[in-house]
């Protein structure tokens, strides 16, 4: 059995419903104006779960979970120089109404990324700033 070690958690607090937030994560006009400029392809538990650039860069993985417009869980692939050898990974959004009195509509987004096993250090901080960087840029662009 695998052994999931929490790697990075970022989370964002962002002036739009739910909702939206759901649909700024699962839809590709949405993904590609703030995730590195990817389109998304998100099928239902057990089917593909995809990001890809015109440039070919591609993450493939697998929907784990999908409780719309609270969760998502992938499994997360990123093509890698065959000399290096990388964790398996998994993400997971969860969504959130957050509780701030007299707010407008704010959510609570947090994005937990998971491996099993240790991260070779030029992935290991672009693992993190990479997170940062994604709900900064997704709060920039609904906020």
């Amino acid at each position: 059995m695998q052994e999931w070690q929490l790697n990075n958690v970022a989370e964002v607090f962002v002036n739009a419903s739910v909702e939206r937030v759901w649909a700024a994560l699962t839809e590709a006009a949405d993904t590609e104006l703030y995730f590195m400029r990817s389109r998304v392809t998100v099928g239902d538990v057990g089917e593909t779960y995809r990001l890809e650039r015109d440039d070919g860069w591609e993450v493939d993985g697998t929907v784990l979970a999908k409780e719309p417009p609270y969760r998502l869980r992938v499994t997360w692939r990123i093509k890698t120089p065959p000399d290096l050898v990388i964790p398996n990974c998994e993400v997971e959004y969860l969504i959130e109404p957050a509780l701030i009195p007299e707010a407008k509509s704010q959510t609570k987004l947090t994005v937990n990324s998971y491996v099993d096993g240790p991260v070779p250090p030029p992935f290991l901080n672009a693992s993190r700033t990479g997170w940062a960087m994604i709900t900064r840029n997704l709060k920039d662009y609904l906020d």
